[in-house]
């Protein structure tokens, strides 16, 4: 099935660029297109850009909690305008992390695992926005900054959002989390 694809992100890098090399035809958001998605006029422009979207992906490692707002703004949209697309969060595993430092990154990904959570009920219990929320380990695409680390290919992560993507539409996966 053929879907008309939104991805924050930049299309050069990471993920995004992966999702690119799968889905050509998708529309992107960043800095890199225009886009401030740090801000509410940027966050405001992608959620009415959103609802001509059957598959909205945010996709972006936004600062001081954007992406868990950015997620919030799609969603009420498409809600108040009757629309069912399917939302799909990339988030990270350090979501799970319980550690002394002060690092905001953890508790932000915290935040949006829990609000894609709460959001993707209404997905199940009512005719609402399929979210899911899907979380990486490190990938093979910060292997320089984590030489320790084992890494899961960056590759095979976009091919996971796909398989997402590729679900039946009367189903909703509420949350995946992968590691290498």
């Amino acid at each position: 099935m053929s879907y008309k694809i939104l991805i924050s992100g930049n299309p050069n890098f990471g993920i995004a660029k992966e999702l690119e090399k799968i889905y050509a035809d998708a529309n992107f958001a960043s800095r890199n297109t225009g886009f401030d998605l740090t801000t509410t006029p940027g966050q405001d422009l992608f959620a009415d850009i959103a609802q001509h979207h059957d598959v909205i992906i945010i996709n972006s490692a936004l600062w001081k909690f954007n992406q868990t707002v950015l997620l919030d703004t799609v969603y009420k949209k498409l809600v108040s305008r009757k629309k069912t697309s399917r939302i799909i969060c990339v988030g990270s595993t350090t979501d799970r992390v319980k550690n002394g430092k002060a690092w905001l990154y953890n508790a932000e990904k915290k935040a949006l695992r829990d609000y894609c959570n709460t959001l993707a009920i209404g997905g199940v219990w009512n005719n609402l926005p399929k979210v899911t929320y899907i979380s990486f380990g490190t990938l093979t695409n910060n292997q320089e900054k984590h030489p320790d680390r084992v890494c899961l290919d960056i590759k095979k992560a976009a091919k996971y959002i796909k398989w997402v993507i590729d679900q039946p539409t009367d189903i909703n996966i509420n949350e995946i989390s992968l590691d290498p």
